[in-house]
């Protein structure tokens, strides 16, 4: 079993569960149940924070979504659905969407010119990180950063994000300033299929990240602004390998 502070660990549990179509107060309610397991409406509305007669119609949504059931008993009780069942259904909905890839990818048009976009927040940093994984095995990301910011803030999202790369075999190699995070990072190089060069902090204090990939070229600033953008450009991501290969010689 695991040893946690529910009332910590709740934010996450919502930004999870709102990322896959619900809405913030259905997960309270199908958190509410699945901690309480058999319950009533006033115990379910008590433990979710939520009024009595908004629970009913929350209770309806989630039941047409196969998330909470009802028991059989003397007085009508609700049931969430268990963790196992809550990851078959979502396989589901992914395994339907996969179906669907070759159609839809048949109905991007080619990027003929530079394209340039822009995220803002952090939703929108995960965005872009989320795409430079999105590519063939045996890719590679080269990356100037200082592993702090946003990854200090985010270190559910920077432990997925981690794992991820590594198990679609895309390898990294990365530039990084001589601070406390990079120098725990070096230690998991290998496990997370990075080779890193480092840099003195004080010559080279990094406030924002690049990474190069594919034809792209991704930008997040780390420090107090919370935004990125990708630049597709087959002639800018060569420029910019460029640069990093002539840093990363003159790292060694």
């Amino acid at each position: 079993m695991y040893n946690f502070n529910y009332e910590e660990r709740e934010p996450y549990y919502l930004e999870l569960l709102t990322s896959f179509g619900l809405k913030p107060q259905e997960v309270k309610v199908y958190l509410a149940c699945l901690k309480l397991g058999s319950s009533a409406v006033s115990q379910i509305a008590k433990q979710s924070g939520i009024q009595r007669t908004f629970v009913y119609d929350l209770l309806d949504s989630l039941k047409k979504k196969g998330l909470i059931s009802t028991v059989d008993s003397p007085k009508r009780q609700f049931q969430a659905a268990s963790i196992d069942t809550l990851k078959l259904l979502l396989q589901e909905k992914f395994d339907r969407f996969e179906s669907f890839i070759p159609e839809l990818q048949s109905l991007e048009q080619p990027v003929n010119r530079t394209n340039i976009r822009f995220f803002e927040g952090r939703e929108g940093i995960k965005a872009v990180l989320q795409d430079t994984i999105n590519q063939p095995a045996g890719s590679e990301i080269l990356c100037f950063s200082n592993a702090e910011g946003f990854y200090t803030k985010e270190q559910e999202f920077e432990k997925w994000y981690v794992n991820q790369r590594a198990k679609r075999k895309i390898h990294m190699r990365f530039i990084a300033p001589d601070n406390p995070e990079v120098m725990w990072y070096v230690k998991q190089d290998k496990k997370h299929k990075r080779e890193t060069r480092i840099v003195p902090a004080k010559l080279f204090p990094f406030s924002a990240e690049v990474d190069i990939y594919g034809s792209k070229v991704a930008i997040i600033t780390l420090g107090k602004e919370v935004a990125a953008m990708i630049i597709e450009s087959e002639d800018i991501a060569k420029t910019f390998k460029m640069f990093f290969e002539l840093a990363w010689r003159g790292t060694k």
